[in-house]
């Protein structure tokens, strides 16, 4: 009996060795694991490769990407993406088979051309290429990111894609079943020794005839019996241990299982809450306005604003332009300026539009300036709608990119102090009453003071003309967004006309330089009607606060003259 469990225990040690060591060596896995797409996919004008390939690794990804010419590779967020790629066709690669270590590609069919992606801002990063890139995939922040591939808009996106990583499979039974299997190996050559042993002094000892060594030889007897059960079960117990162990072969290459409990609360919805654009992304957006701005002041050619300037922003330039010259003494626009960023009110809404206000500093400039961009739609690229020069002693609240407790808020909300539509049309009031009860709104302003300076002196010294203010607020033109102290950000615009006209029938008004060259005359008899625009920035306490309205930046342009 002993020579057939010895003989199990070192078959069974034999098999536990060349098991695990062959798991370290000719059954061990690669070291590099690899997936690529082995469907035939139809041709469309964008690729989108999901956070599937990369969600289930802890360790970094390399996408390779094969194509014919050139192609772009961005990185976003998978809802911009989604956004961004609309009702195109497109082909998705979703993630990763881990049977067959094909990567699950799909087709969908639409529009067949797109805009070139290669420059828009809705990408944290971006990259071009010639035919072949090995992109490292990285998550700058929490959330889905998704890889967005396209030529130029109209030819195919690549599809020949490969998704590579360090081979995770582990190989954790092959110490065990050496050690094992050695022991057992071990344990059935001393089981062995022990049987040859007893078998060559079986004769030669004593016989038991007396009741003494009847009593001594019992003993042994039992021992011995106890000893080969003990054998058995040790027998036993390695056998299974070996059987559990040996199934464990070489281990799959696919993608390692998420680690228990780190999966996301399905009801934790902060995870969703984020700024739309990343500080990289902003001073990117920044110096490309910067840089049209500049372009277009230099040469004063209102071209070269489009890409980057809109809404009244761009008509103020306009202007601006037309009417300098001529001896007429305008002062030219300040300058935008990219950096240094100040701070920062970047929105947490992913609808479109999205808002962005930004103060900024010139080196050479005394006070700094907020830039307001806005985004109109996923393909679109931000642009300038308003740029206003803070006032002296004025406060922008300390904002950084990221603080996710900035929203877009309605020109109507209610949840601060006045509604933002409300709040402008009352500062439109007092600007044009100095005596308006809405006075008691807004706090002190050098430019509210300015503004009222400016009206009476003007009434005072023309005194063979009537001479009448009107403000009016613009409130399709006004952008919200939420402050972290609970209050709110306003950028709009405001317009004031000043209607003057001779107090005797037959008198003149004489108009400025300015105005003449508006209305094309430099006096008249019936009257004129000068517009001014006013772009403004302003805050709004939270509603529980006892803070007035302030002005946080303004001024007043020239617009047009009108002869009654």
């Amino acid at each position: 009996m002993r020579i057939i469990i010895a003989a199990i225990s070192i078959l069974l040690g034999a098999v536990a060795l060349v098991v695990g060591i062959g798991q370290r060596t000719f059954w061990a896995p690669p070291e590099i694991a690899t997936a690529t797409v082995q469907t035939e996919l139809k041709d469309a004008p964008v690729t989108v490769i999901g956070p599937g390939v990369a969600e289930n690794q802890d360790r970094p990804v390399d996408v390779t990407i094969e194509a014919d010419g050139e192609f772009t590779a961005a990185l976003g967020r998978s809802a911009d993406v989604d956004a961004w790629v609309g009702k195109a066709a497109h082909n998705t690669i979703s993630g990763i088979n881990s049977e067959t270590m094909a990567l699950d590609a799909e087709h969908a069919n639409g529009e067949s051309k797109v805009p070139n992606p290669k420059d828009s801002d809705l990408w944290v990063a971006s990259e071009s290429a010639d035919s072949h890139l090995v992109h490292r995939w990285t998550q700058p922040a929490d959330g889905d990111w998704s890889l967005l591939l396209a030529a130029d808009g109209s030819k195919a996106a690549p599809t020949h894609i490969t998704v590579s990583w360090e081979n995770d499979a582990s190989t954790p039974f092959s110490i065990p079943l050496i050690i094992v299997g050695a022991l057992l190996i071990v344990f059935g050559a001393a089981s062995l020794l022990v049987t040859g042993r007893g078998r060559g002094k079986g004769p030669q000892g004593p016989a038991a005839t007396g009741p003494g060594s009847g009593s001594r030889s019992a003993a042994p007897a039992t021992g011995s019996g106890s000893g080969s059960t003990a054998l058995q079960r040790t027998a036993a117990v390695a056998a299974a241990a070996a059987l559990v162990l040996v199934p464990a072969m070489p281990a799959s290459a696919a993608p390692a299982d998420s680690p228990s409990g780190s999966a996301a609360d399905p009801t934790d919805t902060d995870q969703d809450v984020y700024a739309v654009v990343q500080e990289s992304q902003l001073n990117r957006i920044l110096e490309s306005v910067s840089d049209s701005v500049s372009a277009g002041d230099k040469a004063k050619d209102a071209k070269k604003l489009d890409a980057r300037v809109g809404g009244k922003a761009l008509d103020l330039r306009k202007h601006n332009y037309a009417q300098r010259g001529d001896g007429v003494k305008i002062a030219a626009p300040d300058p935008v300026a990219a950096g240094p960023v100040r701070s920062a009110a970047v929105t947490t809404t992913t609808d479109w539009p999205r808002t962005l206000m930004v103060v900024t500093q010139a080196k050479d400039a005394k006070v700094p300036e907020v830039l307001v961009l806005k985004q109109d739609n996923p393909r679109a690229n931000y642009k300038l709608v308003n740029s206003v020069t803070m006032l002296p002693g004025s406060e922008f609240p300390g904002i950084g990119v990221g603080d996710t407790s900035v929203r877009t808020l309605s020109t109507k909300d209610d949840s601060v102090a006045v509604a933002p539509e409300t709040a402008a049309k009352d500062l439109a009031e007092y600007l044009g009453n100095s005596k308006s009860k809405k006075k008691g709104e807004f706090d002190k302003s050098p430019f509210i003071s300015a503004t009222h300076d400016g009206q009476a002196a003007a009434i005072k010294d023309n005194k063979n003309a009537k001479i009448k203010y009107k403000h009016r607020a613009d409130v399709k033109s006004l952008n919200v967004l939420s402050t972290p102290n609970g209050g709110a950000l306003v950028s709009g615009y405001l317009t004031s006309t000043m209607s003057a006209t001779p107090k005797e029938e037959g008198g003149t008004v004489k108009l400025d330089a300015v105005s003449a060259k508006l209305a094309g005359a430099s006096s008249t008899k019936e009257g004129v009607d000068i517009n001014y625009a006013e772009p403004v920035v302003f805050y709004i306490p939270a509603d529980d606060s006892k803070d007035k309205i302030r002005l946080v930046a303004g001024e007043s342009m020239p617009l047009s003259a009108k002869l009654k």
